[in-house]
């Protein structure tokens, strides 16, 4: 049985059609694509769409993408601002394989709704659901929409980072939490693969993205940093992480957020004061997480 707490479901359709779309075709394009993504391209069976990312030889994200096979091409679609660098990206190692990439972001129309319709799913929100391409100018699916407040909402509630908000050219897979949903640790290479699977295996990051909480009773932003409050009294409050989303959830009446937290600091019994500066906090916040493991 659900509760208030429980995320919420998928229930209507998403409009993804400002995001940038390219289609990939040729013998080579599984191969190629393979070398350029973080995620095995030889086993997506066509129907079939996962996550993945793109990182440059640094393991840092140049994207978040989605990658989709048709019988004849791989279909990828990632945030609409990366349209033009990411596809200057992925042509810049085209060398000798024979595929093509073609921009079709201006020929489909692209939906995402509730799993029970259409072939494959995919978690692009926390819930699983699945994709509808269409051409452009078709009538989108019949059944409920999710205006792009619902949409924020539920992936603050499932915890999913969104580009420009957690993800950033500056931001590691492992930052984000996104090795469990978006990299594939036993593939062959890939640009980046090196840095990536050696913080798994070596290493660790110093900040880790987490679900935060709040009651609701003072705002709560993005940009809003994160203090732990001082161990003795009197003493300076430890600046330890910043929001980088939040959205008040009527369902529950608190506001729910993502945001990047130091390592040491989580611990299941913290909470965090919110606030611009250490010398005037705001709300008060928990961290929804109750680890740090996570590499």
């Amino acid at each position: 049985m659900s509760t208030a707490d429980d995320p919420p479901p998928l229930a209507g359709w998403i409009d993804l059609s400002g995001r940038a779309k390219f289609r990939l075709t040729g013998p080579d394009r599984v191969r190629y694509l393979n070398g350029q993504v973080t995620r095995n391209m030889a086993r997506l069976q066509p129907g079939e769409a996962v996550p993945a990312l793109v990182c440059n030889a640094k393991g840092r994200l140049e994207a978040e993408v989605v990658v989709r096979a048709e019988a004849d091409a791989l279909l990828v679609d990632a945030p609409g601002a990366l349209r033009d660098s990411l596809l200057a990206r992925l042509e810049k190692y085209l060398i000798a394989d024979d595929c093509a990439w073609e921009d079709v972001t201006e020929d489909f129309s692209l939906w995402h709704g509730p799993a029970d319709r259409g072939t494959g799913t995919v978690s692009r929100f926390g819930p699983p659901g699945t994709d509808l391409w269409q051409p452009a100018g078709t009538a989108g699916p019949a059944g409920p929409r999710l205006d792009p407040a619902a949409v924020d909402l539920l992936r603050l509630a499932w915890g999913v980072p969104a580009w420009g908000a957690e993800l950033t050219a500056d931001t590691l897979p492992q930052e984000a939490r996104l090795e469990d949903r978006a990299v594939d640790f036993h593939k062959g290479c890939y640009v980046g693969q090196e840095v990536v699977s050696r913080l798994r295996s070596v290493g660790r990051v110093n900040r880790l993205l987490c679900r935060l909480e709040a009651d609701g009773r003072q705002p709560l932003v993005a940009g809003d940093r994160l203090f732990l409050a001082p161990a003795v009294p009197g003493g300076e409050p430890a600046e330890v992480g910043v929001v980088t989303s939040a959205r008040p959830d009527p369902r529950r009446g608190v506001i729910l957020a993502l945001g990047y937290l130091k390592r040491a600091a989580l611990t299941p019994e913290a909470t965090f004061q919110a606030g611009p500066g250490k010398n005037a906090l705001s709300t008060v916040v928990k961290c929804r997480e109750t680890t740090a493991s996570s590499d």
